[in-house]
Protein backbone atom coordinates (compact mmCIF):
# COMPACT_ATOMS: atom_id res chain seq x y z
CA UNK A 1 0.00 0.00 0.00
CA UNK A 2 0.85 3.24 -0.94
CA UNK A 3 2.20 5.61 2.09
CA UNK A 4 0.96 9.62 1.93
CA UNK A 5 2.91 12.16 1.81
CA UNK A 6 1.02 15.67 3.08
CA UNK A 7 1.65 18.84 1.55
CA UNK A 8 3.94 19.76 5.04
CA UNK A 9 6.09 17.64 4.50
CA UNK A 10 6.43 17.99 0.97
CA UNK A 11 9.58 20.04 -0.36
CA UNK A 12 11.16 21.00 -3.33
CA UNK A 13 14.10 22.80 -4.33
CA UNK A 14 13.49 25.11 -7.54
CA UNK A 15 16.44 25.99 -10.31
CA UNK A 16 16.77 27.47 -13.73
CA UNK A 17 17.67 26.16 -17.03
CA UNK A 18 18.48 28.19 -19.74
CA UNK A 19 17.79 27.36 -23.37
CA UNK A 20 19.71 27.54 -26.01
CA UNK A 21 18.00 30.70 -27.48
CA UNK A 22 18.33 32.27 -24.00
CA UNK A 23 15.00 31.57 -21.97
CA UNK A 24 15.53 31.07 -18.10
CA UNK A 25 13.25 28.31 -17.08
CA UNK A 26 12.52 26.78 -13.96
CA UNK A 27 12.17 23.79 -12.96
CA UNK A 28 12.06 22.07 -9.91
CA UNK A 29 13.43 18.79 -8.08
CA UNK A 30 11.22 16.57 -4.84
CA UNK A 31 11.78 12.89 -3.54
CA UNK A 32 14.65 10.49 -3.87
CA UNK A 33 14.52 7.54 -6.40
CA UNK A 34 14.72 6.66 -9.58
CA UNK A 35 14.49 10.34 -11.62
CA UNK A 36 10.90 10.78 -13.72
CA UNK A 37 10.75 14.06 -15.55
CA UNK A 38 7.26 15.53 -16.02
CA UNK A 39 6.66 17.27 -19.39
CA UNK A 40 5.32 20.48 -19.03
CA UNK A 41 1.28 21.28 -19.34
CA UNK A 42 -1.00 24.06 -20.32
CA UNK A 43 -1.08 24.38 -16.56
CA UNK A 44 2.17 23.85 -15.57
CA UNK A 45 3.34 26.43 -11.93
CA UNK A 46 6.39 24.52 -10.31
CA UNK A 47 5.21 27.25 -7.40
CA UNK A 48 1.80 26.17 -7.33
CA UNK A 49 0.52 22.88 -8.92
CA UNK A 50 1.73 21.09 -5.78
CA UNK A 51 -0.43 23.18 -3.57
CA UNK A 52 -3.80 21.91 -4.97
CA UNK A 53 -5.58 18.89 -3.81
CA UNK A 54 -5.98 17.27 -7.06
CA UNK A 55 -2.68 17.67 -8.38
CA UNK A 56 -0.95 17.89 -5.59
CA UNK A 57 -2.07 14.44 -4.34
CA UNK A 58 -0.48 12.92 -7.94
CA UNK A 59 2.84 14.64 -7.49
CA UNK A 60 3.48 13.84 -3.88
CA UNK A 61 2.75 10.54 -4.39
CA UNK A 62 5.42 9.76 -7.12
CA UNK A 63 7.99 12.17 -5.40
CA UNK A 64 7.56 9.71 -2.42
CA UNK A 65 8.98 7.23 -4.61
CA UNK A 66 11.11 8.88 -7.43
CA UNK A 67 13.05 11.55 -8.33
CA UNK A 68 10.41 13.80 -9.39
CA UNK A 69 11.54 16.84 -12.12
CA UNK A 70 8.68 19.06 -13.16
CA UNK A 71 9.02 22.50 -14.75
CA UNK A 72 7.50 25.90 -16.32
CA UNK A 73 7.85 25.76 -20.22
CA UNK A 74 8.49 29.21 -22.09
CA UNK A 75 6.03 31.93 -20.85
CA UNK A 76 4.53 29.97 -17.74
CA UNK A 77 4.79 30.31 -13.79
CA UNK A 78 8.44 31.37 -13.17
CA UNK A 79 9.91 30.73 -16.90
CA UNK A 80 10.91 33.50 -19.32
CA UNK A 81 9.36 33.88 -22.69
CA UNK A 82 6.04 35.53 -22.52
CA UNK A 83 6.09 36.51 -26.11
CA UNK A 84 7.78 33.61 -27.24
CA UNK A 85 6.73 31.07 -30.03
CA UNK A 86 5.05 27.89 -28.58
CA UNK A 87 5.04 25.06 -31.04
CA UNK A 88 6.40 20.98 -30.80
CA UNK A 89 10.07 22.29 -31.45
CA UNK A 90 10.35 24.59 -29.03
CA UNK A 91 8.30 22.44 -26.38
CA UNK A 92 11.26 19.51 -26.85
CA UNK A 93 13.66 22.53 -26.81
CA UNK A 94 12.51 23.41 -23.70
CA UNK A 95 12.46 19.82 -21.82
CA UNK A 96 16.25 19.36 -23.76
CA UNK A 97 17.08 22.33 -21.64
CA UNK A 98 16.09 21.81 -18.25
CA UNK A 99 17.08 17.61 -18.28
CA UNK A 100 20.56 18.95 -19.84
CA UNK A 101 20.87 21.05 -17.09
CA UNK A 102 19.82 18.80 -14.27
CA UNK A 103 22.71 16.52 -15.71
CA UNK A 104 20.27 13.55 -16.36
CA UNK A 105 22.03 10.73 -18.61
CA UNK A 106 19.05 8.15 -18.05
CA UNK A 107 15.37 8.56 -16.84
CA UNK A 108 11.52 7.71 -17.35
CA UNK A 109 9.55 10.45 -18.94
CA UNK A 110 6.06 11.26 -18.34
CA UNK A 111 3.29 12.71 -20.42
CA UNK A 112 0.78 14.00 -18.01
CA UNK A 113 -1.75 15.26 -19.81
CA UNK A 114 -2.94 15.27 -23.91
CA UNK A 115 -1.18 18.81 -24.20
CA UNK A 116 2.09 17.11 -22.89
CA UNK A 117 2.15 13.86 -24.54
CA UNK A 118 2.91 14.63 -27.89
CA UNK A 119 6.23 16.78 -26.38
CA UNK A 120 7.36 13.18 -24.48
CA UNK A 121 6.90 11.35 -27.44
CA UNK A 122 8.93 13.42 -29.78
CA UNK A 123 11.51 13.75 -27.23
CA UNK A 124 11.51 10.37 -26.47
CA UNK A 125 11.90 9.49 -30.33
CA UNK A 126 14.90 12.19 -30.53
CA UNK A 127 17.05 10.70 -28.05
CA UNK A 128 16.35 7.35 -26.94
CA UNK A 129 19.46 7.00 -25.45
CA UNK A 130 18.40 8.87 -22.86
CA UNK A 131 14.85 7.87 -22.07
CA UNK A 132 14.51 4.54 -20.50
CA UNK A 133 10.60 4.38 -20.03
CA UNK A 134 7.57 6.50 -21.24
CA UNK A 135 4.28 7.20 -19.17
CA UNK A 136 1.49 8.48 -21.21
CA UNK A 137 -1.62 9.66 -19.50
CA UNK A 138 -4.91 10.83 -21.52
CA UNK A 139 -2.46 10.95 -24.58
CA UNK A 140 -2.78 12.25 -28.23
CA UNK A 141 -0.37 11.90 -31.49
CA UNK A 142 -3.06 14.55 -33.41
CA UNK A 143 -4.06 17.90 -32.38
CA UNK A 144 -7.22 18.85 -33.43
CA UNK A 145 -6.48 20.95 -36.00
CA UNK A 146 -4.58 17.66 -38.02
CA UNK A 147 -7.11 15.12 -37.04
CA UNK A 148 -8.70 13.86 -40.28
CA UNK A 149 -12.64 13.46 -40.45
CA UNK A 150 -12.84 15.31 -37.27
CA UNK A 151 -16.93 15.16 -36.24
CA UNK A 152 -18.66 18.93 -37.15
CA UNK A 153 -18.93 20.61 -34.58
CA UNK A 154 -15.29 19.36 -32.95
CA UNK A 155 -13.53 21.86 -35.05
CA UNK A 156 -16.04 25.09 -34.13
CA UNK A 157 -15.64 23.77 -30.40
CA UNK A 158 -12.10 23.77 -30.42
CA UNK A 159 -11.63 27.27 -31.68
CA UNK A 160 -14.32 28.41 -29.45
CA UNK A 161 -12.44 26.98 -26.62
CA UNK A 162 -9.32 29.27 -27.93
CA UNK A 163 -11.58 32.59 -28.51
CA UNK A 164 -12.69 31.84 -24.59
CA UNK A 165 -8.57 31.43 -23.52
CA UNK A 166 -7.78 34.49 -25.17
CA UNK A 167 -10.37 36.61 -23.63
CA UNK A 168 -10.98 35.04 -20.17
CA UNK A 169 -8.36 32.92 -19.01
CA UNK A 170 -6.47 35.55 -16.60
CA UNK A 171 -10.63 37.27 -15.69
CA UNK A 172 -10.85 37.59 -11.77
CA UNK A 173 -14.67 35.95 -12.37
CA UNK A 174 -13.85 32.27 -12.80
CA UNK A 175 -17.25 31.26 -14.92
CA UNK A 176 -15.07 29.97 -18.10
CA UNK A 177 -12.44 27.99 -15.59
CA UNK A 178 -14.94 26.50 -13.92
CA UNK A 179 -16.45 25.01 -16.98
CA UNK A 180 -13.61 23.66 -18.25
CA UNK A 181 -12.74 22.55 -14.42
CA UNK A 182 -15.86 20.80 -14.75
CA UNK A 183 -15.52 18.74 -17.73
CA UNK A 184 -12.38 17.60 -16.70
CA UNK A 185 -13.09 16.56 -13.15
CA UNK A 186 -16.54 15.87 -12.29
CA UNK A 187 -15.64 14.26 -9.24
CA UNK A 188 -14.17 17.20 -7.73
CA UNK A 189 -15.51 18.95 -4.81
CA UNK A 190 -15.97 22.97 -4.91
CA UNK A 191 -13.27 23.52 -2.93
CA UNK A 192 -11.03 21.59 -5.45
CA UNK A 193 -12.13 23.54 -8.30
CA UNK A 194 -11.45 26.86 -7.13
CA UNK A 195 -8.15 25.97 -6.70
CA UNK A 196 -7.85 24.90 -10.41
CA UNK A 197 -9.08 28.51 -11.39
CA UNK A 198 -7.18 30.21 -9.08
CA UNK A 199 -4.12 27.62 -10.60
CA UNK A 200 -5.01 28.44 -14.41
CA UNK A 201 -5.22 32.44 -13.82
CA UNK A 202 -1.87 32.47 -12.88
CA UNK A 203 -0.11 30.06 -14.45
CA UNK A 204 0.39 32.19 -17.79
CA UNK A 205 -1.27 35.00 -19.31
CA UNK A 206 -4.24 34.94 -21.68
CA UNK A 207 -2.28 35.52 -25.15
CA UNK A 208 -0.09 33.01 -23.69
CA UNK A 209 -1.76 30.50 -23.12
CA UNK A 210 -3.73 31.03 -26.20
CA UNK A 211 0.01 30.11 -28.12
CA UNK A 212 -0.25 26.33 -25.43
CA UNK A 213 -3.74 25.79 -27.14
CA UNK A 214 -2.91 26.44 -30.78
CA UNK A 215 0.12 24.55 -30.58
CA UNK A 216 -1.38 21.66 -29.03
CA UNK A 217 -4.13 21.61 -31.68
CA UNK A 218 -1.58 21.11 -34.68
CA UNK A 219 0.90 19.32 -33.30
CA UNK A 220 1.21 15.59 -35.04
CA UNK A 221 3.50 12.94 -33.84
CA UNK A 222 1.74 10.16 -35.26
CA UNK A 223 4.40 9.52 -37.35
CA UNK A 224 6.83 9.12 -34.89
CA UNK A 225 4.80 6.68 -32.79
CA UNK A 226 6.68 3.22 -34.28
CA UNK A 227 9.45 4.47 -33.57
CA UNK A 228 9.49 4.46 -30.07
CA UNK A 229 12.02 2.31 -28.57
CA UNK A 230 11.19 2.55 -24.75
CA UNK A 231 8.61 0.52 -23.00
CA UNK A 232 5.74 2.73 -22.96
CA UNK A 233 2.37 2.63 -20.44
CA UNK A 234 -0.57 4.47 -21.50
CA UNK A 235 -3.18 4.98 -18.99
CA UNK A 236 -6.97 5.69 -20.26
CA UNK A 237 -9.78 6.92 -17.91
CA UNK A 238 -12.65 5.21 -19.43
CA UNK A 239 -15.42 7.57 -18.49
CA UNK A 240 -13.51 11.18 -19.29
CA UNK A 241 -15.27 13.54 -21.12
CA UNK A 242 -12.22 15.08 -22.97
CA UNK A 243 -10.35 12.48 -23.94
CA UNK A 244 -10.62 11.80 -27.40
CA UNK A 245 -10.84 7.62 -27.21
CA UNK A 246 -9.74 7.62 -31.11
CA UNK A 247 -6.52 9.28 -30.48
CA UNK A 248 -5.45 7.27 -27.53
CA UNK A 249 -6.20 3.78 -29.73
CA UNK A 250 -3.97 5.25 -31.98
CA UNK A 251 -1.31 5.92 -29.79
CA UNK A 252 -1.61 2.39 -27.79
CA UNK A 253 -1.81 0.63 -31.22
CA UNK A 254 1.14 2.35 -32.87
CA UNK A 255 4.24 2.30 -29.98
CA UNK A 256 5.57 -1.21 -30.44
CA UNK A 257 4.83 -2.99 -27.01
CA UNK A 258 3.07 -0.38 -25.76
CA UNK A 259 1.01 -1.57 -22.30
CA UNK A 260 -2.23 0.04 -22.18
CA UNK A 261 -4.06 0.27 -18.63
CA UNK A 262 -7.54 1.87 -18.54
CA UNK A 263 -8.67 2.93 -15.29
CA UNK A 264 -12.13 3.48 -14.22
CA UNK A 265 -13.02 6.91 -13.52
CA UNK A 266 -14.67 9.66 -15.28
CA UNK A 267 -12.08 12.28 -14.21
CA UNK A 268 -9.10 13.47 -16.51
CA UNK A 269 -7.08 11.69 -14.42
CA UNK A 270 -8.33 9.57 -11.04
CA UNK A 271 -8.41 12.02 -7.76
CA UNK A 272 -7.07 10.82 -4.65
CA UNK A 273 -9.60 8.55 -2.74
CA UNK A 274 -10.75 6.80 -5.87
CA UNK A 275 -9.84 3.19 -6.44
CA UNK A 276 -8.40 4.00 -9.74
CA UNK A 277 -6.12 6.44 -7.96
CA UNK A 278 -4.41 3.81 -6.22
CA UNK A 279 -4.39 0.95 -9.26
CA UNK A 280 -2.53 4.04 -11.09
CA UNK A 281 0.04 5.03 -9.04
CA UNK A 282 0.67 0.48 -7.84
CA UNK A 283 0.99 0.26 -11.84
CA UNK A 284 3.42 3.16 -12.38
CA UNK A 285 5.26 2.07 -9.66
CA UNK A 286 5.82 -1.25 -10.91
CA UNK A 287 6.18 -0.24 -14.28
CA UNK A 288 9.31 2.11 -13.80
CA UNK A 289 12.54 0.56 -13.18
CA UNK A 290 13.08 -1.55 -10.09
CA UNK A 291 16.22 0.18 -9.08
CA UNK A 292 14.87 2.86 -6.71
CA UNK A 293 17.77 4.33 -5.24
CA UNK A 294 18.74 8.09 -6.47
CA UNK A 295 22.29 6.39 -8.03
CA UNK A 296 20.42 5.48 -11.06
CA UNK A 297 20.47 9.33 -12.05
CA UNK A 298 23.93 9.23 -11.72
CA UNK A 299 26.44 10.02 -14.76
CA UNK A 300 29.25 7.61 -15.68
CA UNK A 301 31.98 10.37 -14.49
CA UNK A 302 29.40 10.92 -11.15
CA UNK A 303 29.59 7.17 -10.30
CA UNK A 304 33.37 7.12 -10.28
CA UNK A 305 33.76 10.14 -8.17
CA UNK A 306 31.43 8.56 -5.77
CA UNK A 307 32.86 5.49 -5.31
CA UNK A 308 35.76 6.66 -4.70
CA UNK A 309 34.38 9.05 -2.09
CA UNK A 310 33.28 5.60 -0.72
CA UNK A 311 36.59 4.80 -0.38
CA UNK A 312 37.52 7.48 1.53
CA UNK A 313 39.80 9.11 -1.02
CA UNK A 314 39.91 13.53 -0.41
CA UNK A 315 38.94 15.30 -3.46
CA UNK A 316 42.80 15.81 -4.19
CA UNK A 317 43.33 12.32 -4.77
CA UNK A 318 40.20 11.31 -6.95
CA UNK A 319 41.78 14.40 -9.34
CA UNK A 320 44.65 12.59 -9.80
CA UNK A 321 43.54 8.62 -9.70
CA UNK A 322 40.32 10.14 -13.10
CA UNK A 323 43.01 12.71 -14.32
CA UNK A 324 40.95 15.55 -13.56
CA UNK A 325 40.94 19.25 -11.84
CA UNK A 326 39.90 19.34 -8.50
CA UNK A 327 37.57 21.56 -9.25
CA UNK A 328 35.87 19.21 -11.77
CA UNK A 329 35.72 17.03 -8.54
CA UNK A 330 34.15 19.81 -6.69
CA UNK A 331 31.27 20.26 -9.02
CA UNK A 332 30.95 17.10 -9.06
CA UNK A 333 30.93 15.98 -5.44
CA UNK A 334 27.91 18.85 -5.93
CA UNK A 335 25.88 17.24 -8.27
CA UNK A 336 26.01 14.20 -6.81
CA UNK A 337 25.00 15.43 -3.07
CA UNK A 338 22.37 16.76 -5.11
CA UNK A 339 20.81 13.92 -7.01
CA UNK A 340 21.62 11.75 -3.92
CA UNK A 341 19.52 14.31 -1.59
CA UNK A 342 22.40 14.87 0.82
CA UNK A 343 24.78 17.64 2.47
CA UNK A 344 27.78 16.29 3.36
CA UNK A 345 30.52 13.54 2.40
CA UNK A 346 29.40 11.40 5.61
CA UNK A 347 25.69 10.79 4.08
CA UNK A 348 27.08 10.17 0.74
CA UNK A 349 28.86 7.35 1.80
CA UNK A 350 26.35 5.78 3.37
CA UNK A 351 24.09 6.11 0.36
CA UNK A 352 27.16 4.78 -1.63
CA UNK A 353 27.54 1.87 0.33
CA UNK A 354 24.48 0.44 0.64
CA UNK A 355 24.32 0.53 -3.26
CA UNK A 356 27.28 -1.38 -2.88
CA UNK A 357 29.91 0.91 -3.64
CA UNK A 358 33.38 1.41 -2.05
CA UNK A 359 34.13 -2.23 -1.33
Amino acid sequence: MLVGVSPISFRQDIRFACTAAGLRLAYAVSGQGYPLVRAATWSSSVEQDWRTSIFGALLRALAAHCRLYRYDPRGYGLSEGGGAEISLDTLVADLEAVVDDAKLERFALWGSTSASSPTAIAYAVRHPERVSHLVLSAPIARGMLRRPNPKPDEKERFLAFLKLVEHGWGEDNPAFRQVLNAQMFPGATPAQLAELNDLYRVCAAPSHAARMVTATGEMDVSPLLARVACPTLLLHCRRALLIPIEEVRLVASSIPGARFLPLDTNNYHPLEGEPAFARMMEEILAFLPRERHALAGLTRREREVLELLARGLENDDIAAQLEISEKTVRNTVSHVFDKLGVRTRAQAVVAARKAGLGD
